[in-house]
């Protein structure tokens, strides 16, 4: 054993073996056995290692739950299941919903009555430091990391790779991943700005060679935060600044120190971080932070899917998250977390547009002029505001009233307002954001919805100012597009030659209300405008403007840019990272 205390050229890299440490503060060293004719030495290095773990922050959706119930079941159970022409998909999970109608989801999705359900599916391979030939001492680890609090389908690769790549030169594994896949985006940049996949926003500083020999010296426990997605984001904010102080605890042991952690987020999870990051000491817990395709202003299709459902966005996801405006508002208007991800006050104003018949011309001035709280999302009197009042007592369901639906929109508008303040943002932070026009990456910058003449359309027809004006009662509306006004089903008989008469019907109406699809770049959910906001902030270190890049598998294998960024973002934030001080601590017994 010889005692490695000085730096390791790149030349004898290969021949060292750096330690992990485990949970218990022993060192453990990890190494496959060679041919018998090579006969230099594999050295240990023995010191005491630096930790400096990564926490991962699902987005909205992204954490499993289960009834608070005594040994309650599963509700929401990302578990995947592997189709060849789809990929891994949440199988089960789409198959329960696919039977549950709006007083069904409302009943199980409430924020009072689930949890966060750790027992979702972990890996059963070895990745980086977790390894075990023991397949009960590996799920353990795992466990133990809290990877089974996320959804399989979404994230377990992406965790998979940042442990492998960050933590596999400790496993025996070439000490270049990191290197070569941030050379790969640096390859990457065209000469023609259109045909760069990836764009930084703010002035851009590449990474060096020595940066890389640097990160070696860090130890990057991969971990994962499970928070209920149904409750105020500022609830789960507090439960991942507890969940960092115990990581930072863990890390403190005989074998490895530690002081800070790194947050990766995605979607909704950058709010939370963004609030938990405000939170007592927990500026000088984080080393930094990257968010990844954040909603930071909010996004309009939150608004339209508590309207329409989901399934003329995409008819899987629509049968998850809700076929129709009744199904997704039953779950929706009580839930805080979810209500948060719509337009905030800084998004864009007039981004709900009412057009006449012409197609062109707003039947009154778009909304919202300045407060969306009070003129759309707190409305009872008009159809086009966010909540149709009968939605919130679906059949079979468990009702609210439309007070509890306002103290919940509330809670989400006081919320908007401490994640929009300028101290919201970690001093060391980047973001990443998609900015495509493609089918799958196509988003709503704006809701409009067009009033098309219907086949009564006589001298009794209300104005288009009559139906701006309509309440939701006074139109024909079952959550799903078009709606309509003044609605009437004809039954019509026609004589037939040997006869007799046969009957049919025929719908009418006045007007047909329908919303357009995606109007905008972004990522298929987090409209551009929305996701570029950071690059406003001085506090923000880099923003990339990225191409191709899907919002629920931003970090999904199809994904490799967002992939590099993030790399990217972790080697410069443990560049700057807090170099714990003084010695080991003792470990507990």
């Amino acid at each position: 054993m010889t005692d490695m205390t000085d730096d390791i050229s790149p030349s004898r890299a290969a021949r060292v073996l750096f330690p992990m440490p485990q949970p218990d503060g022993t060192m453990c060293y990890r190494h496959n056995l060679t041919s018998k004719d090579r006969t230099d030495l594999v050295q240990l290095r023995v010191d005491i290692v630096n930790a400096l773990p990564i926490v991962f922050v699902p987005g909205v959706m992204g954490s499993n739950l289960k009834s608070i119930e005594k040994k309650g079941p599963p509700v929401w159970r990302l578990n995947s299941f592997y189709i060849p022409t789809v990929g891994e998909v949440p199988a089960k999970l789409a198959l329960g919903k696919f039977r549950e109608g709006a007083g069904d989801r409302q009943k199980l999705l409430h924020p009072d009555r689930t949890e966060v359900d750790p027992g979702g599916n972990v890996p059963t391979k070895p990745a980086g430091s977790i390894f075990s030939n023991n397949a009960k001492q590996l799920e353990a680890i795992y466990r133990a990391r809290r990877w089974g609090e996320v959804g399989e389908s979404s994230y377990r690769d992406f965790l998979l790779m940042l442990e492998d790549t960050l933590n596999g030169h400790r496993a025996g594994k070439p000490a270049t991943e990191v290197e070569a896949k941030i050379a790969a985006l640096m390859a990457s940049r065209a000469a023609d700005p259109a045909d760069q996949v990836w764009r930084p926003q703010k002035d851009f500083v590449a990474s060096a060679p020595d940066d890389f020999h640097k990160l070696r010296k860090w130890f990057f426990p991969v971990y994962a935060f499970g928070y209920n997605w149904l409750q105020d984001n500022a609830v789960a904010a507090k439960f991942l600044q507890q969940r960092i102080k115990k990581v930072i605890a863990e890390n403190n042991n005989a074998a490895s120190r530690c002081e800070q952690v790194i947050v990766v987020t995605h979607s909704m999870g950058g709010l939370v971080a963004r609030a938990c990051q405000q939170l007592d000491d927990m500026k000088s817990s984080i080393a930094g932070i990257v968010h990844g395709v954040m909603p930071v202003d909010g996004a309009p299709v939150a608004y339209r899917r508590c309207k329409l459902g989901v399934v003329e966005e995409d008819y899987a996801t629509g049968v998850v998250i809700g076929k129709t405006g009744q199904e997704v508002t039953a779950v929706f208007a009580q839930a805080p977390g979810a209500l948060e991800l719509l337009p905030t006050q800084r998004y864009k104003g007039g981004w709900l547009e009412v057009r006449g018949p012409d197609g062109k011309t707003p039947v009154q001035q778009p909304l919202p002029v300045s407060d969306p709280y009070f003129e759309i999302y707190k409305r009872r009197d008009r159809w086009w505001a966010l909540v149709k009042e009968e939605w919130l007592a679906p059949k079979d369901g468990a009702p609210i009233k439309w007070n509890d639906y306002v103290k919940f929109i509330s809670m989400a508008e006081a919320f908007h307002k401490q994640v929009l303040a300028a101290n919201s943002y970690h001093p060391n932070t980047y973001a990443f954001y998609g900015a495509d026009s493609k089918e799958k990456t196509k988003s709503f910058e704006s809701i409009v919805w067009q009033m098309k003449r219907g086949k009564r359309a006589d001298d009794k027809a209300p104005t288009p100012n009559d139906v701006y004006g309509m309440t939701a009662q006074q139109v024909q509306m079952d959550g799903a597009n078009p709606e309509y006004v003044g609605w009437k089903l004809s039954v019509k008989a026609a004589p037939q030659p040997d006869g007799g008469v046969e009957f049919s019907t025929e719908a009418s109406s006045h007007w047909e209300l329908r919303a357009d699809l995606a109007d905008g770049t972004g990522d298929g959910t987090v409209p551009a405008q929305s996701g570029r906001s950071p690059v406003d902030c001085a506090k923000v270190r880099q923003v990339f403007r990225l191409s191709g890049v899907e919002h629920e598998p931003a970090y999904g294998n199809k994904s490799p840019i967002a992939r590099q960024v993030t790399l990217y973002a972790i080697s410069k934030i443990a560049l700057e990272a807090r170099v714990p001080q003084g010695g080991a601590v003792k470990a507990k017994s």
